[in-house]
């Protein structure tokens, strides 16, 4: 079985050697193999080795990978490390829901305070045009007071 898709990609991580059983040789020659653990639903923390240059940007180059560990039988262990899996991810997402729901309240404070500051800025500004508005009607009154005057 080969971890060629993008989701299975995501789910591989490279882990220490437990024991003293050393990395096979890849196929490759070019480098030696890497111990790696999957979390698929089929697979839940299964080790293999595979190349270190499988997962390489260029795509696969080396193609070399045998599990580590047996296959776990359908029962109750693997189902307790499904449901493990479950929990854990479900904290994550609400912990994340925290982080957002965190950040949104300081948006909102943040927006509630540049509100007030706008709201204070347009009074002032329609204070501004009240004044100009008495100038130029006091203006106009000038205009006509002395074009009424003149001959």
């Amino acid at each position: 079985m080969y971890a060629s898709s993008g989701r299975s990609i995501n789910l591989l991580r490279v882990g220490n050697l437990r024991d003293d059983e050393p990395c096979p040789p890849c196929d490759c020659k070019d480098s030696i193999s890497v111990e790696r653990t999957i979390w698929t639903d089929d697979n839940i923390a299964r080790r293999f080795w595979n190349c270190k240059n499988f997962l390489s940007a260029e795509g696969p180059k080396c193609k070399f990978f045998m599990w580590k560990d047996k296959e776990m039988e359908v029962g109750y262990y693997k189902d307790q490390l499904r449901k493990m899996r479950f929990e854990l991810k479900r904290k994550e997402d609400f912990s994340e829901v925290s982080k957002v729901q965190k950040k949104l309240v300081k948006l909102q404070q943040a927006m509630e305070a540049d509100k007030q500051v706008f709201e204070a800025q347009l009074m002032e500004l329609m204070k501004q045009n009240s004044l100009l508005e008495c100038g130029i009607f006091v203006m106009v009154i000038v205009v006509i007071v002395m074009w009424l005057k003149c001959p």
